[in-house]
């Protein structure tokens, strides 16, 4: 695939824990940098290699994951195209644009579902949490 370099500045916890995990698994920050943003962003993750690193997460690192959500417009677009779906057929560019914005809310779904595990390993009341959050849905 190809490459784009990219000077980031990113907060001293996330290099902090990207250190820690690259020095765990003998392996540089940059991939694990990019391993993390590849999970976020791209459809062919290694997504169980990222989902082990959780374990490294601090507790904050882990809850901003359970509450990570689409954009307000990835949603307002999910929302549209499945409406217009089942009234009339999609172009395949929009049927694209569906399955590729259904892919990010499942791997989101998965990514909140591990953080939620962690915690509540942790000792976290999780449950309680996906109470109050169901209840006000």
């Amino acid at each position: 695939m190809p490459q784009s370099k990219v000077e980031l500045k990113i907060p001293s916890d996330i290099e902090e824990l990207a250190r820690r995990i690259s020095e765990h698994e003998n392996c540089s920050l940059e991939s694990v940098l990019e391993d993390g943003l590849a999970m976020l962003f791209s459809e062919s993750s290694d997504s169980e290699q990222f989902l082990d690193r959780l374990a490294y997460f601090s507790d904050e690192q882990l809850w901003n994951l359970v509450h990570l959500r689409l954009t307000f417009s990835q949603d307002r677009r999910i929302r549209n195209l499945m409406e217009r779906g089942s009234e009339d057929t999609l172009s395949h560019a929009e049927e694209s644009e569906l399955e590729s914005l259904l892919r990010l809310v499942d791997r989101q779904t998965v990514l909140r579902s591990h953080a939620l595990v962690q915690l509540q390993e942790r000792g976290h009341a999780t449950l309680q949490y996906l109470n109050v959050e169901l209840a006000a849905e």
